[in-house]
C-alpha cells in the first residue's frame, strides 16, 4: 500500500479548504475554478483524491521582499541605573542581616525607585527569615533542642536566597523572594 492510498482525515480536508480559500484569495483561482476543486476536496477519500484537488496549482508566490512578520521585535531595554546597588543591597543581607537594607531603603532608596524596589524587597525577606530564626529558638527552646537541626536548614536557605536576590537584581530582572512578608512597602 502506497501513501497515496492512505485515506484522508477530516482535519487534512479541512486544511486544504483553508489552502484553497487563501489561494482564492489571492486571487489565484477563479470562482469557477475554486468551486470545482473545493468539491473534489470535500469529496476526497485518499491522499491521492485530496493532492489532486491541487494539480496544475503553484504552491505559494514567493515573497520579492522580507515580509514585516519575520522581523525581529526589538529586546526590551533593561534599565541598568541602579542594578549594582541593588546588588548591594541585597548581599548587605548577609553581614547585616536588616539593617543594611533598611539603611538603603531609608537613604539611596528614596532618589532611586529602582534601588527602593530592591532595598524593600531585601528587606522584607531578612526581617521573615529573623523572624522564623528567632521562632525556630523558641520552637527549639520549648522541645528541649529537638528541632535545633532545622537551624542549618534554614540557614542554607536563606544563604542561597539572598544570594540570588543579588544576582537578580545585577542582572536587571523582577526577582521576589518566595516565604516573605511583605510589612514594608
Amino acid at each position: 500500500m502506497s501513501t497515496s492510498d492512505l485515506l484522508v482525515t477530516p482535519a487534512q480536508r479541512d486544511r486544504a479548504v483553508e489552502i484553497l480559500q487563501e489561494m482564492y484569495a489571492d486571487g489565484r483561482l477563479d470562482r469557477f475554478e475554486f468551486d470545482t476543486r473545493l468539491e473534489l476536496a470535500l469529496k476526497s477519500r485518499t491522499r491521492a483524491e485530496l493532492n489532486g484537488t491541487f494539480d496544475g496549482l503553484v504552491s505559494r508566490p514567493v515573497p520579492t521582499f522580507a515580509p514585516a512578520a519575520f522581523t525581529r521585535p526589538p529586546l526590551p531595554a533593561r534599565q541598568s541605573e541602579g542594578r549594582g546597588m541593588g546588588l548591594v543591597t541585597h548581599w548587605l543581607g548577609f553581614p547585616t542581616f536588616f539593617v543594611g537594607p533598611a539603611l538603603v531603603a531609608a537613604g539611596a532608596g528614596k532618589q532611586n525607585p529602582v534601588i527602593r524596589k530592591h532595598a524593600v524587597e531585601a528587606l522584607n525577606f531578612q526581617l521573615s527569615a529573623f523572624g522564623l530564626f528567632a521562632l525556630l529558638g523558641i520552637v527549639t527552646g520549648v522541645t528541649g533542642g529537638f528541632t535545633g537541626f532545622l537551624f542549618p536548614l534554614v540557614g542554607l536557605v536563606w544563604f542561597v536566597l539572598t544570594g540570588i536576590g543579588g544576582i537578580a537584581a545585577l542582572l536587571g530582572s523582577e526577582f521576589r523572594y518566595p516565604f516573605t512578608l511583605r510589612m514594608i512597602h
